[in-house]
């Protein structure tokens, strides 16, 4: 009887864990604050807003490593599809509607191409 306890309670403790961690995971971005239903990571400080540009000061930001695959998954569980990819820039497309993403070394950029 103690075994099977152990055993229900370890599976509940892997359980509890994993569902924190999803809720940390999903919740550690927001809305861009220029492009509607655009995650930004909640550590990334918005630095500049001009005209279609929106820029951020973001540490995971790299453009020899490309963005964090977790950011990607957030990208793509918000709805956004890779459009295309060129270097540092990747276009996201959601609805008609496209992101363009820029990831350089601890600085991260979204743009418009559209007027």
């Amino acid at each position: 009887m103690e075994k099977v306890n152990k055993n229900i309670l370890g599976k509940i403790s892997i359980f509890a864990i994993l569902i924190i961690v999803s809720i940390i995971f999903l919740f550690s971005y927001q809305e861009s604050e220029k492009f509607e239903g655009f995650p930004v990571p909640i550590g990334a400080e918005l630095t500049s807003i001009k005209g279609r540009y929106e820029s951020y000061k973001w540490e995971a930001a790299s453009e020899e490593n490309g963005l964090p695959l977790r950011y990607q998954a957030i990208i793509r569980l918000w709805g956004w599809e890779k459009k295309e990819q060129e270097g540092a820039l990747t276009v996201y497309e959601k609805d008609g509607r496209e992101v363009e993403l820029v990831s350089l070394t601890n600085f991260l950029s979204l743009s418009s191409s559209q007027k």
